[in-house]
């Protein structure tokens, strides 16, 4: 394929950050891992949507300001794009990262082990359709194996995660424990899940007070958290549709 210049530059870009995600996921070094993969990862995704925008010979510039469109703007335009065919669970999974990434890189959050690895997980799968699709190149092809993100204790059922992150947050929230720093780092996190299912996610320190007063009052993590059941049901799903891709591939 015959890559316009501009999005050759874009997809070496994104290549080089995806690299990059992977890279720290695998690393022996625990200190700002998880920055340093939150932050590339969304990078890698937003430079290779632009990539196959300008390849499509989409605008990605925007008009009034003279700059370029933001990461949400790029998903819009990805989903209604014949090529890149990005779907609503595929949107919601870039959602969920940007929004990960958004705490992380200006204020800070609490990702578990298993959350961040569903998270890159599911990205470097969506990565890889989404170069296949434009430009006809599989990962595999571009990077030894060893380098994509593996995991020694993967997570096997979300719901059961979710409700584990809720009762490490109650009890962080118990009176006398002086936790409430981590705590609301850990709902952060959890509020951020939420863009897999609902597009107009922004977490807000309002939105923190809200869960903390009902967990406090002992509600139930559908009362506090009413989308997460949607979202681990997008999310298993999601993991269910790249297991049988990988069996028949």
């Amino acid at each position: 394929m015959k890559l316009k210049q501009q999005a050759r530059v874009l997809k070496c870009k994104a290549l080089t950050s995806f690299i990059t995600a992977a890279e720290a996921f695998n690393s022996l070094h625990d200190d700002g891992r998880v920055t340093k993969v939150l932050l590339h990862l969304q990078h890698a995704f937003e430079m290779l949507l632009k990539a196959a925008l300008v390849q499509g010979g989409k605008p990605v510039f925007d008009q009034a300001t003279g700059r370029s469109i933001g990461f949400e703007r790029c998903v819009g335009l990805a989903m209604s794009d014949d090529t890149i065919q990005l779907s609503e669970t595929d949107a919601g999974t870039l959602r969920a990262i940007d929004a990960l990434r958004d705490d992380e890189q200006h204020w800070f959050n609490k990702v578990s082990e298993q959350l961040l690895y569903l998270h890159v997980r599911a990205g470097v799968t969506l990565f890889d359709d989404i170069l296949q699709r434009v430009f006809g190149e599989r990962l595999n092809t571009l990077f030894p194996a060893r380098v994509l993100p593996v995991s020694a204790d993967p997570p096997q059922d979300l719901a059961l995660l979710l409700d584990d992150e809720y009762t490490q947050i109650k009890e962080l929230l118990r009176p006398g424990r002086r936790a409430g720093h981590e705590a609301g780092a850990r709902i952060r996190t959890l509020l951020a899940m939420e863009a897999h299912v609902e597009p107009e996610t922004r977490v807000s320190s309002k939105d923190v007070a809200r869960v903390e007063k009902g967990i406090r009052s002992g509600d139930a993590r559908d009362k506090v958290f009413p989308r997460l059941s949607d979202v681990a049901t997008a999310v298993d799903a999601l993991l269910t549709s790249e297991s049988a891709g990988t069996q028949s591939s």
